[in-house]
């Protein structure tokens, strides 16, 4: 093993490699020409890249605009000016022609989601920001992927063109350094994680310089082709694969910048690393040779230039005699002879005395450079040289590598976890933390590229390099790591924060206890374990944190935010009595009473001798004139602590209160009471009488459509006679509330909340023996009694209605949309009513096509019978697919001023086209969304138009 011996230059050998790395530490982004391939797939990149840049920008300007509303407001003002109505600003122009009409609509619609998110509390909108910036960096950063190797494959295809001219393959093999053939090395690539190709060009040792030819020496190309193999596999075995080429370059053609320009020239497609070293005379170069997927130009650095490998023999040479030294003195005090001594000590005595020698003259005051010392070199002395040149390899080669996976396939480096093996043949002391460092500040060189577009992922990044570390004897790199990853994630959370430097640790410690929250318990846990490794004794509590935030900001009457932070105390300890109990204080002088009391509610279950809990609902309850609760709570407490101040006389007060609206109701109470009960009686014996109840099972599916819960429910029903033998089934649908709508599609916004009275709907889409047995004919494509009608306009539905009405009675009508989507939805969020996802054995629709992740299935081509699939929660079936559905609604391209009541939206409408809903047979699973919203001219007819009827509850009287 080498090691500098007294008196050397400090830095020695090393020294020269570390300056050689400075010069290849400088990296940068490549940023892929596209104007120069003309394809329609690389222009879409093109321009999804410049929409979510806009996007980011958008976002990123309300970073300081939150802190000052006015500045805000100006601020966004501007965006909207120079985005959307500035024409005179001719570089928006510019931008502008270069988006479709499309796109423009998409960034208008955009930013009037910025608008809107602002306008939520400062958390809401912080947190809203944070995830809009992490999602548009991601989408960032996976379009410049896509771009990169779509340019990648356009370059090899072209390659591989030329490499099967045999014209042109002439022309390559002219100056081709390789013993591989270009097509091969082109052709070899199958479309999965884009390997980095290494090829090596390995010196020749010139033995006849030294005076004592070395015996059995090892074959340096095969000992560094073996050593780097073995340090690659490492890379493949963690899914980083490397393509190491031994044996492939010829050595005796080309060489240096001639032959990097001919490879490049072929295979600039291909990620590529040249490691070339070289002895000139006594000296040793080594030059590295890189490139990746749309680089304009490879990289061609030298790392260590006229290195003398002379004195590294010769430094092995003196450090194995002086080893020997040690090891002679010890056989010396044994009484082993001078014969015995020098017989074991073979070539390491023979060069001591060579050093003793030596030293004896220097001493006498003669320079090195006046002396011709030769030192028998031996194979022990090649092999320190070999692996100087191995470790050189390894870092050189080990940082591209992590570079590459890194920007490609974003990958974390590999190197760092490597490096205690890697150094370990480096001095110890300044001279590997010197080398350490430039291999660190590599990696901190790379991250301030990528903080830009992906500052959300640096963190982690930077973590995981620290948690490389920690396995260094000086734990000092790891600690430093730590703490940049720390100071990342805190400008990401908080920009302000980290504009004055940080005093000390603990100052840093405080401000991510003000910011952390439940959603970093991934990212904390691994700063935790991490410091425990360092030996560290400090570690975040986020709890702690959020709870002490909490109680701080109700101190300062900072009430919605104490609220947030106790919540975030609940996720990660959903069984926290304190917690639970602030947070309904809080909610208690927000004049919240209702969110109050579930608080309190849960204090005590968690602890029932929670005092503090019983007062305070006990004002939480009169506050919302629920006097004999709060009686109730007053006394729970005095009966736990009676000298509580003032719960006894809030007790004698909302009893006070109590007795007296007592009094004055006792009366009326007790008349009404009576009524009630004589009504409810006829009612209920009514409702018995007609209505009547019918049991189905609900379906729940996964993401991948497999069922995972199947529930027996009950629904309400009457069957309305239609004469021979046919009825008409109506199923009871409860009032309520819910949010209509979806994120999906722009017509499908904004997100509304609708209360809903309660109605009937027909369990099935309407037959064909219904329709027969009301108009007296069957216009459907598909024939069958059971199947839906289909073919029907929304006239000749209006028709039916109508005609429906006359003959029963009652009066029946097509459904408003939001009564359609309420009935559809049954109290669901989710885009179907079973699920997440759509499957053929749920529904009648286009099963060649998925939704999510659920399975491709059996596309029928026809409407099926009505109630072949199980019903949503309301027992209503089919309400995915088979046929289209007419709603009473004229269309509206959106819902922006649709009414809350679940009537039909008539005002403002365009009545040249009428709305439908739930899907078809024929059509993809996408649009048999519960929220899904189409239009169709009402005289419009089809094998995929049907409908269902409502009637509200007088029709339920028979």
């Amino acid at each position: 093993m080498t090691r500098l011996l007294p008196g050397d230059a400090k830095m020695g050998l090393w020294g020269k490699f570390k300056r050689g790395l400075e010069a290849v530490f400088l990296p940068h982004k490549y940023v892929v020409d596209t104007q120069v391939i003309n394809t329609q797939a690389i222009e879409e990149k093109r321009q999804q890249i410049q929409l979510a840049q806009y996007k980011l920008q958008c976002v990123q300007v309300t970073n300081s605009a939150v802190m000052e509303e006015k500045r805000q407001e100006i601020q966004l003002e501007q965006i909207k000016l120079q985005y959307i109505q500035n024409q005179e600003n001719r570089q928006f122009q510019a931008q502008q022609g270069e988006l479709n009409h499309q796109r423009q609509k998409e960034l208008q619609e955009y930013i009037q989601s910025v608008n809107l998110a602002i306008h939520k509390s400062n958390i809401e909108f912080q947190r809203w920001r944070f995830e809009q910036e992490q999602t548009l960096q991601k989408e960032l950063t996976t379009y410049g992927r896509e771009t990169q190797l779509m340019v990648a494959e356009y370059q090899r295809e072209t390659a591989i063109k030329a490499a099967h001219n045999q014209a042109e393959v002439q022309k390559i093999f002219a100056n081709w350094p390789l013993t591989l053939p270009p097509a091969q090395i082109l052709e070899s690539y199958n479309h999965s994680i884009i390997p980095l190709r290494v090829f090596i060009a390995p010196p020749k040792v010139q033995f006849e310089k030294f005076a004592t030819t070395p015996q059995n020496f090892p074959d340096i190309e095969l000992t560094i082709n073996q050593k780097m193999r073995d340090f690659f596999d490492q890379y493949s075995q963690q899914g980083r694969p490397i393509e190491f080429l031994a044996g492939a370059w010829e050595s005796k053609r080309f060489h240096s910048e001639a032959s990097i320009k001919a490879l490049f020239g072929m295979l600039k497609s291909e990620p590529t690393l040249i490691l070339e070293s070289e002895f000139d005379g006594d000296y040793l170069n080594f030059r590295v040779a890189y490139w990746t997927i749309g680089q304009p130009n490879y990289s061609y650095q030298t790392i260590i230039a006229r290195l003398s490998y002379r004195d590294i023999l010769y430094n092995s040479a003196k450090t194995r005699a002086l080893t020997w030294k040690n090891t002679k003195d010890k056989l010396i005090a044994l009484g082993k002879t001078q014969a015995d001594i020098e017989k074991r000590g073979g070539d390491n005595e023979i060069n001591l005395k060579i050093w003793e020698e030596e030293q004896s003259l220097r001493e006498e005051g003669i320079e090195d450079d006046e002396l011709e010392i030769h030192y028998k070199i031996n194979s022990k002395h090649f092999e320190d040289l070999y692996q100087f040149l191995i470790t050189c390899h390894c870092l050189v080669a080990g940082w591209i590598a992590d570079t590459h996976h890194l920007f490609l396939h974003d990958f974390t480096p590999l190197l760092p976890q490597l490096l205690p093996d890697l150094t370990q043949n480096i001095p110890e002391g300044e001279v590997a933390d010197s080398v350490i460092g430039m291999v660190i500040s590599g990696y901190e060189q790379i991250y301030k590229i990528l903080e830009t577009e992906s500052s959300h992922r640096l963190p982690e990044l930077i973590l995981e390099l620290a948690q490389g570390l920690v396995n260094l004897p000086n734990k000092s790199w790891a600690k430093n790591q730590l703490i940049n990853s720390v100071e990342s994630w805190l400008r990401l959370r908080n920009p302000v924060s980290l504009r004055n430097r940080v005093s000390g640790e603990s100052e840093l410690w405080d401000r991510v206890n003000s910011v952390v929250t439940a959603k970093d318990l991934d990212y904390i846990e691994k700063i935790n374990n991490l410091l425990e490794s360092l030996g560290e004794t400090h570690r975040v509590n986020i709890v702690q944190a959020c709870y002490q935030r909490g109680q701080n900001h109700c101190q300062r009457g900072e009430y919605p935010t104490a609220i947030d932070d106790f919540t975030q105390v609940l996720l990660l300890e959903p069984n926290s009595p304190d917690a639970n109990y602030n947070r309904g204080l809080a909610y208690n002088k927000l004049g919240e009473y209702s969110a109050a009391i579930e608080d309190y509610n849960q204090t005590l279950r968690l602890n029932p001798n929670y005092v503090g809990a019983y007062n305070n609902r006990g004002n939480a309850y009169y506050k919302l004139g629920e006097y004999e609760k709060a009686i109730a709570d007053y006394n729970s407490c005095l009966a736990l602590n009676p000298n509580l101040p003032d719960v006894a006389h809030n007790r004698d007060v909302a009893q006070g209160v109590w007795d007296e609206k007592r009094r004055q109701q006792q009366t009326e109470v007790e008349t009404k009471r009576r009524q009630e009960e004589e009504k409810k009686r006829q009612e209920e014996a009514e409702k018995r009488r007609q209505q009547k109840e019918f049991e189905f099972d609900v379906i729940t599916v996964n993401a991948e459509g497999k069922e995972t819960k199947r529930e027996r429910r009950r629904a309400e029903f009457f069957k309305q006679d239609l004469g021979n033998n046919i009825s008409l089934e109506m199923v009871s649908i409860p009032g309520g509330t819910f949010m209509m709508g979806s994120p999906e599609n722009n017509s499908e916004k904004p997100i509304h909340e609708v209360n809903i009275a309660a109605f009937s709907m027909a369990k099935y889409p309407i037959t064909q023996a219904q329709w027969e047995a009301i108009m007296g004919n069957n216009p459907s494509s598909f024939k069958g009694a059971n199947r839906p009608v289909d073919s029907v306009t929304w006239h000749e539905a209006q028709e039916f209605c109508q005609r429906l009405s006359q003959k029963t009675g009652k009066t029946y009508r097509l459904p408003s949309e939001a009564e359609w989507e309420y009935a559809c939805r049954a109290k669901t969020g989710s885009p179907f009513h079973f699920g997440e996802t759509i499957t053929a054995d749920l529904a009648n629709y286009d099963a060649n096509n998925t939704y999510g992740n659920g399975p491709k299935g059996t596309y029928r081509q026809q409407t099926t019978d009505v109630g072949s699939f199980t019903p949503n929660a309301f027992g209503l079936y089919d309400m995915h697919g088979n046929v289209w559905e007419w709603c009473a609604d004229p269309w509206h391209e959106n819902y922006t001023g649709a009414p809350d009541d679940g009537s039909v939206w008539e005002s403002g409408g365009n009545t040249q086209y009428r709305v439908i809903r739930g899907g078809s047979w024929y059509i993809n699973p996408w649009y048999c969304r519960s929220a899904i919203r189409f239009r169709n001219e009402p005289d419009s007819r089809g094998s995929i138009f049907g409908f269902r009827v409502v009637s509200l509850p007088p029709a339920w009287t028979l």
